[in-house]
């Protein structure tokens, strides 16, 4: 009897142990099978906001980098057909009064000193056409030439005038003037004639130009009636003169 009591408590012992075992593994979830986590896209991913320290110790994040989008640019308006302005607008007629200075040959070989000033009205006569009438007064002064004297002479004259502009935006034109003059010498000697002008010149704006012009006045010195006979003597004088016209 005493032998058999310590075989006892020991089975009693080793079936206690097991069955707790056994509930022990029964509290174990049973977990299934997983298919394994794939990497996410590269290009999905979303950078984690970092984070700095301010002045204060207070974590604060860093800005992520917005991105640019481009800006589309506006082409600028063009008119293809567009041109300049035109230099010259219409109505360009009106009241001139000109000064012109530079030398006259009365006399053959002979330079003498000569001013005119001279005045008149123009009307527009196309894009690039102004004509008009005018009238003048001048004179040559005295001079002395290998000993010889020769006389002033003063002149008047009364005519017409036209430039011609060389393109409708070119300040550049040509000039052309005719008509009638007289004129009178120191010594008592008067004449008369007709005279004829070509110039080259340039309008330094609307009112205002400059101008090289070259003038062949022609008149008889001698002329008379002898019986059914009339008897004349042609002569010439020139004058080239540097000038400027102011316009209104």
């Amino acid at each position: 009897m005493k032998k058999t009591r310590p075989v006892a408590t020991v089975a009693a012992v080793v079936t206690l142990a097991a069955m707790a075992s056994v509930a022990h593994a029964q509290t174990k979830p049973v977990q299934g099978w997983q298919p394994p986590q794939h990497e996410p896209d590269p290009a999905k991913r979303v950078p984690e906001a970092r984070q700095t320290v301010d002045g204060a110790g207070s974590p604060q994040p860093y800005a992520q980098p917005q991105a640019v989008q481009p800006q589309a640019v506006q082409p600028q308006a063009y008119d293809a057909e567009q041109s300049a302005p035109a230099r010259y607008e219409d109505g360009r007629g009106g009241f001139f009064v000109g000064v012109q200075g530079g030398k006259g040959w009365v006399y053959e070989d002979v330079d003498q000193s000569a001013l005119a000033v001279n005045a008149g009205y123009r009307w527009q006569a196309g894009a690039v056409s102004l004509i008009g009438v005018e009238v003048a007064t001048g004179r040559l002064d005295s001079t002395t030439d290998d000993g010889w004297s020769y006389e002033k002479v003063e002149y008047g004259s009364v005519g017409v005038n036209a430039r011609f502009n060389f393109g409708r935006n070119s300040p550049v034109y040509g000039l052309v003037r005719a008509g009638y003059w007289s004129a009178d010498s120191d010594a008592g000697m008067e004449v008369d004639g007709g005279y004829f002008g070509l110039g080259l010149g340039a309008d330094i704006n609307r009112h205002f130009n400059l101008s090289l012009v070259y003038t062949n006045y022609v008149y008889f010195e001698d002329y008379y009636w002898e019986g059914d006979d009339f008897y004349y003597d042609i002569n010439r004088a020139d004058t080239l003169m540097f000038g400027a016209e102011v316009r209104f």
